[in-house]
Formats: C-alpha cells, sequence, structure tokens
C-alpha cells in the first residue's frame, strides 16, 4: 500500500447505497491549525490534564516514590508513546474522528474508536464530579457560615456525625487556636 504524501491529500468517503442523503465523493472539510505552535500546545493541553496534576503525585507515593517512575517511564516509552502517534498520525490522515478513522483501516476495527469514545466519556464524567466538588466549595466560601463548620445542615442527622459546639475556627482573621 503506498500512500500519498501530501499533507492535504482528501480521502473519499465510502459509498453508502441506502442513504440517498450520503456524500459518494465529497469529503467533509475540518479545520487546519493556523501554525505548529497552536498544535503543540493543544497538544500539551490533552496529554497534561488534571490527572496528571492531581493523582500522579499520590501515585508515586504510594506506590514507592522514586521507585514507581521506573516501570511509569517504561510503559510511557513503550506504549503511551507509541499509542499516542498512533491515534495523532490516523487522525492527520483521515480527518476524521476515532470511529470513522479506524473504519477506514479496517472496518473490524471500528470497535477501537468506540471504545476509545467510550474511555472518553468515562474520563468526562469523573473529571466533571471533581470539578463540581472545586465549584462547591467555591461558591460556598461566599457564604457568611460555612457548610462543614456548623451541624446545622439539612443533610445532618442525630446518627451520622459528631459536633464540636465549641471548637475554634479561624474563618480569615488567622485567630489562635
Amino acid at each position: 500500500v503506498q500512500m500519498d504524501p501530501a499533507p492535504n491529500a482528501e480521502i473519499e468517503l465510502m459509498k453508502d447505497e441506502s442513504n440517498p442523503n450520503h456524500p459518494t465523493s465529497q469529503c467533509d472539510k475540518r479545520g487546519q491549525w493556523a501554525n505548529k505552535m497552536e498544535f503543540i500546545f493543544a497538544i500539551i493541553g490533552t496529554i497534561i490534564g488534571l490527572g496528571n496534576v492531581w493523582r500522579f503525585p499520590y501515585l508515586c507515593f504510594k506506590n514507592g516514590g522514586g521507585v514507581f517512575l521506573i516501570p511509569y517511564i517504561f510503559f510511557l516509552f513503550t506504549c503511551g508513546i507509541p499509542i499516542f502517534f498512533l491515534e495523532l498520525s490516523l487522525g492527520q490522515l483521515t480527518s476524521q474522528g476515532m470511529v470513522t478513522c479506524w473504519r477506514k483501516v479496517c472496518p473490524l476495527l471500528e470497535g477501537l474508536g468506540y471504545g476509545s469514545q467510550l474511555i472518553v466519556l468515562y474520563t468526562s464524567v469523573y473529571y466533571i464530579v471533581i470539578l463540581a466538588w472545586a465549584l462547591f466549595y467555591l461558591f460556598s466560601t461566599f457564604n457568611t457560615v460555612l457548610p462543614w463548620a456548623s451541624c446545622n445542615n439539612t443533610w445532618n442527622t442525630s446518627h451520622e456525625a459528631i459536633c464540636l459546639l465549641h471548637s475554634h475556627l479561624a474563618l480569615g482573621d488567622f485567630q489562635q487556636l
């Protein structure tokens, strides 16, 4: 199989006889990066996410500290980076999403595209919950009485929380405890 080295090569969509509105020979035009720096910053933003900032130090601490870096770096270079470049090059070649990209490589591999979309969905739900917690605590700090500073909340029951009625709490004036 010989590929055209032209960067703007167009790939024809597969003909779908069952759908009369399906384009048979035209390509969906997609946006292009204005320069290489936009592309590099987008890739860096994709790779370095909340998981790297919050979870990586915890994983290092939990799994032996510096020793954890040896298998991490090994699998990063043997699995992570090659798979990343595979997805990147397939996306650049086809200018399609993950499902149609794998369908063009081999129709049997279409499931890999659906699997990657499922992983993105699960990861998005995970990060949305973390961001919701952060927003809850951010907006809770604007109240005069913080929800975690008292036991008079609607969700508290007499069986689940032990309240310290006379506990010292510094609310911005840094009182001595």
